[in-house]
């Protein structure tokens, strides 16, 4: 097994898939019967992922499938979204690991899905090297998927200079991701796809030419990948053994080549150039062996093969040359170079990688195809808007002109208390609709509504300048290190939508309160009409009207009336259709985006024209037929009046201003129900928007986390520049610590101590003194004794010892210890006066014992003779003829 150098893998933090998307595409889509299939298609696109970025992955097919299906899924969700729609947050970390070390950043968060999907590709390339590094090259399956591999890893690598650009947008890529870096990784792998080549040729002995052409361009584009992985930038960003081992490698199928060539050389007879191209071969290959690495033992082992049948077939050539040919053996520079095979190529990456995926987001329209369908949607609602408004228009004109001349009542006028039947249906239809207890309390509602959308609305605000806040004191701060995309450059469709949203509420809360003035001026009217018949009945006057109900006037004014009451219903029944009418433009748009492009507006106007033109027909023929009918009941009306005697009566005026607030109260039922739904809808599209610019302002935390986190790692890897020089006053403070002083001599050594040694005299440690004892190389000076005049006193192996019972004498002399083995010279301080070096200490006066007072004179101390050698130890500066009348006290017998 070949051992190839395969790329790690980027790892990735956990998201949530499915709230996000959720929320997304409520805003853009209301249709609840596809909303459920919708939720369970990014439920198991959020499953995907997490297998996708799976940390546990195996080097097998399998794991590449499912990253490949992750990847395509992402690249048709691409369509479907506008990128600036997109606020999930997608952390990346650098595949190697050492951005934070060398001035990059240890991981990136992108709310992109480019960059989610760029990412994906980039693990679909290591997997695939990865794969490819656990092949058999001793088989033709091995080495035929490996090399498949490597291409496919290859052109993904090439394929990703191209695309990471556009998903880092102004953001500064991980190392791992750098032009360069992908531009080494795909020229590495594709070497190593064509090693795959040439192993084949190796393995099976093919004919030496083409082993030489195989061999030749595998060692090309080594040389090639090794010079691009060798730039400054990215030298500290691979493995510490890449470098060694691709420099061997070209090395080595350099040598390999000129081997294969020197042995088409010899079937051609060309002697002179085999022999050159041998020696070039093995050299080649010897400094192949020595860059081997021990993760390259099989290669170590094959170049070893190589150099000894390259040695043999070399001595073969120049013996024959010496003995026979006699050819000229030429420089290495004049030979023409060896011809190159180029069988590995770099796969391209072209769209989706696995044409059988299947969509998991068939029902969701392209972003092209949404873009087209809202502003389809924009125009229809503005149709819709305008046909029902002149409809309602029409409606208030005619009803303020039939309360102005009092019918239909007057034609309905009755005696006494008794109401008129077009009153009592007016007064039912507002005691059944709720009466003016569900007017108040809708329009107490209104407030509370549009309070609450205006509060999501301010805080959406809050948020946003709060972003942009912190990213200008960032900006400021760091100037132009801080590289990542302006809070201004992100949010300008945020604050477009939020100056929309806020013109909405301001133009609602203008509507609101025209609802409520318009309730004030008939609120006594809906008052009475919500009483109970009798109670109304008792609130109208009883005079009756001099109008005579019969006639041919009241006759013609009746059936007139009836063709009121048919326009009026049939004004009714074009709202609803209005309303109600749908067109399948989503299907009308795909087509028109399949066969190439969509003109919107083009397409919008002719849908518009052939759903909704018979509609505006009848509704022009309907506001026409009014506009006559109304001329003629204004004309009958007036002849009627004029039969009447005196003036309006009281009972008369009421009955108008019943009238009146009916159709006042008609119309604030309507307002008061729609504005109702107006702030629902509202409420939905504002917490959408606000779960958006939240989810964007927490990618931008994480990504300023990341970023601050990769700046304060380089700014404390940079380096820093040399202190000041310190002035000279501060070199006279630094004095060396005093030198501790010897150790007190001990009552051995000041007995055994002559006493006409004199004393060291302190001086300056430049000039030691000449000592008048004989001295060692370090440590304090040992005295001769006169019992042993014929060994140096520093090489005596016996301690003198006193004469009598000695309790050691059946041990071993010990040497005496040196004082400067016992306390070595201290390092990096100066001599100090008095003391000089490797001399020892000074020799103390000897022992004189003391007279005890209590005890009277005392005589001189005199050693007594030792019974188990028979002689004792004679002690200088005292006589040896005199015993001695005492015992020492550290010498009594135990």
């Amino acid at each position: 097994m070949a051992e190839f150098i395969e790329v790690p893998l980027k790892r990735s933090s956990e998201v949530d898939l499915v709230r996000p998307f959720k929320a997304l595409v409520q805003s853009r889509n209301g249709d609840s019967g596809k909303q459920e299939n919708l939720d369970s298609a990014f439920a198991e696109f959020n499953t995907l992922r997490q297998a996708a970025t799976n940390r546990n992955v195996e080097k097998q097919q399998s794991y590449i499938d499912v990253m490949v299906k992750y990847h395509d899924q992402l690249l048709m969700l691409e369509s479907k979204f506008p990128p600036q729609d997109i606020t999930i947050p997608f952390k990346w970390k650098d595949a190697f690991d050492k951005g934070s070390m060398f001035g990059g950043k240890p991981s990136l968060t992108i709310t992109s899905l480019l960059w989610e999907r760029c990412c994906v590709l980039f693990n679909i390339g290591a997997l695939q090297s990865q794969i490819a590094c656990t092949q058999s090259v001793h088989t033709d399956d091995g080495l035929k998927t490996a090399s498949k591999l490597f291409q496919q890893s290859s052109g993904i690598f090439d394929h990703l200079k191209e695309l990471f650009p556009a998903a880092l947008g102004q953001n500064m890529p991980t190392p791992d991701i750098q032009k360069d870096t992908l531009a080494a990784l795909s020229a590495l792998m594709l070497a190593q796809g064509q090693e795959a080549f040439a192993l084949k040729g190796i393995n099976d002995k093919m004919k030496d030419a083409t082993v030489a052409k195989l061999v030749s361009q595998t060692h090309e584009l080594y040389s090639g990948a090794y010079k691009l992985m060798q730039k400054d930038q990215l030298r500290n960003i691979w493995d510490r053994d890449w470098l060694p081992r691709v420099s061997a490698r070209s090395a080595f199928y350099g040598g390999v080549a000129q081997y294969y060539e020197s042995c088409v050389c010899n079937r051609e007879k060309r002697i002179g150039e085999e022999i050159a191209r041998g020696q070039t071969a093995i050299d080649q290959l010897k400094t192949a062996q020595s860059r081997f690495t021990i993760e390259s033992a099989t290669m170590a082992k094959l170049c070893n093969t190589i150099i000894e049948k390259a040695t043999a077939a070399l001595a073969t050539a120049k013996k024959d040359n010496d003995f026979i040919y006699h050819d000229r053996i030429p420089e290495l520079d004049s030979l023409p170079p060896i011809p190159k095979a180029a069988i590995a190529k770099p796969i391209p990456v072209k769209g989706k990688l696995n044409e059988a995926t299947r969509d998991l987001f068939e029902e969701l329209a392209p972003a092209s195809v949404q873009n087209a369908i809202q502003g389809y949607e924009t125009r229809k609602a503005g149709l819709i808007n305008s046909e029902i408004g002149q409809l309602r228009e029409a409606t208030q004109l005619l009803n303020g002109v039939l309360a102005s001349l009092n019918l239909p009542a007057a034609l309905e006028e009755s005696q006494g208390q008794a109401l008129p039947p077009s009153l009592k249906e007016r007064a039912t239809y507002v005691r059944t609709s709720g009466g003016i207890e569900s007017i108040d309390r809708q329009l107490k509602e209104l407030p509370d509504m549009l309070t609450r959308n205006d509060e999501i609305l301010t805080e959406t605000d809050r948020m946003l300048r709060d972003e942009k806040a912190s990213d200008d004191q960032l900006r400021a701060q760091f100037g132009s290190k801080w590289t990542r995309a302006t809070s201004d450059s992100l949010t300008e469709k945020f604050r477009t939508d939020l100056a929309k949203y806020r013109g909405i509420i301001t133009n609602a809360r203008t509507a609101d309160n025209h609802v409520k003035s318009k309730y004030e001026s008939v609120k006594n009217g809906i008052e009475l009409l919500s009483l109970p018949e009798e109670q109304l009945a008792k609130r109208l006057p009883t005079e009756s009207s001099s109008l005579s109900p019969v006639g041919p006037s009241a006759d013609k004014l009746r059936e007139l009336m009836s063709v009121v009451r048919e326009i009026q219903r049939e004004r009714e029944v074009l709202e609803k259709e209005f309303v109600s009418k749908t067109v399948d433009i989503k299907a009308v748009f795909t087509n028109a985006l399949d066969e190439g492009n969509i003109d919107e507006e083009l397409l919008s106007s002719k849908i518009l024209e052939q759903a909704y033109g018979p509609l505006q027909a009848r509704a022009m023929e309907n506001l026409t037929k009014q506009k006559t009918v109304l001329a003629e009941i204004e004309e009958v009306a007036n002849k009627w009046m004029k039969s009447r005697g005196d003036g309006e009566t009281e009972r008369e005026k009421l009955m108008k201003e019943l009238a009146t607030a009916c159709d006042t109260y008609e119309d604030l039922k309507k307002n008061l129900s729609e504005g109702g739904k107006f702030y629902s809808d509202l409420t939905q599209l504002l917490v959408a928007f606000q779960s958006k610019v939240s989810d964007y302002c927490f990618a931008r935390k994480t990504e300023k986390e990341d970023t601050l986190k990769g700046l304060t790692s380089s700014i404390a890897a940079s380096q820093h520049g040399s202190p000041p020089s310190a002035p000279r006053y501060h070199e006279e403070l630094k004095q060396p610590p005093p030198r501790p002083p010897p150790p007190a001599p001990t009552l051995k050594e000041q007995i055994y101590t002559p006493s006409s040694a004199p004393m060291a005299e302190s001086v300056p440690s430049s000039q030691p003194p000449s000592l008048p004892y004989p001295v060692q190389s370090s440590g304090m000076p040992l005295p001769s004794y006169q019992s042993y005049q014929g060994y140096p006193a520093q090489y005596s192996p016996y301690t003198p010892m006193p004469g009598g019972y000695n309790p050691y004498g059946s041990f071993p002399p010990q040497p005496f210890h040196q004082p400067s083995q016992m306390y070595p010279p201290q390092q990096g301080y100066p001599p100090q006066q008095g003391y000089p070096p490797q001399q020892g200490f000074p020799p103390q006066q000897a022992y004189q014992p003391q007279p005890n007072p209590s005890s009277g004179p005392q005589q001189a101390y005199q050693p007594q003779p030792n019974p188990s050698s028979g002689q004792g130890f004679p002690v200088p500066g005292y006589p040896a003829s005199q015993p001695s009348q005492m015992q020492p006290p550290y010498h009594r017998p135990w």
